[in-house]
């Protein structure tokens, strides 16, 4: 699996946005446009780069579709692909197999939103230790897991959190019932925790920074 991020904070500047906004489709612009908050539309735009950057360089040629879910494919295509974003970073997971990832910028954790969405092991995880920022971290950790979770199997958050259960126990984090499927995890600039769902035969793994 290949996958690739984009910072957008060069987008901040009025003249770079407007140069990259030319370079996609009407429909992104479309819904770019759409948006009001500032930086929902500047990660949409990075998404929409993201997007072109992969259809070059795996010579996709079809249109960018949605499924009934939301879940994102080009027709006809070979490749798998997903895509997620939050604060300054958009990212996108392409493989030959399902896929699905998920980006979090780490923040205040509130204990009953986990208490609602998480299972009690998954909670004694995130409470094993006093610091507020590990706390963050093993929040994020566990959060991102499901949601790439539920990404790869293309569904939302139509099933709930606690429906299923992340093991921390390991070296590697996995999902308990799941053994088929294979998390990848990892932190971008100590304030974003990552993580990848992906199928046990998707061996391979590299990331690359996209820069316009």
């Amino acid at each position: 699996m290949d996958v690739y991020f984009f910072n957008i904070t060069v987008l901040r500047n009025r003249d770079v946005f407007n140069e990259k906004l030319k370079e996609v489709d009407e429909s992104r612009i479309k819904k770019i446009k759409r948006l009001k908050n500032t930086d929902d539309r500047l990660r949409s735009l990075g998404a929409g780069l993201l997007v072109n950057f992969v259809k070059k360089h795996y010579n996709v040629h079809e249109k960018l579709k949605m499924d009934k879910f939301g879940k994102p494919y080009f027709e006809n295509a070979k490749i798998h692909f997903n895509i997620s974003h939050s604060g300054n970073f958009v990212v996108m997971a392409v493989s030959n197999y399902n896929i699905g990832v998920d980006v979090q910028r780490m923040k205040l954790v509130r204990n009953r939103v986990a208490e609602k969405n998480f299972l009690p092991k998954e909670c004694e995880y995130i409470n094993e230790l006093e610091d507020d920022q590990v706390k963050q971290q093993r929040f994020c950790e566990i959060w991102t897991i499901k949601e790439a979770y539920l990404k790869h199997q293309g569904i939302g958050l139509r099933k709930p959190l606690n429906s299923f259960e992340v093991d921390m126990t390991g070296k590697t984090p996995m999902l308990v019932d799941h053994k088929d499927l294979r998390i990848i995890q990892f932190k971008m600039d100590t304030r974003y925790v990552v993580a990848i769902c992906a199928d046990q035969k998707d061996e391979k793994f590299q990331i690359e920074e996209i820069v316009v």
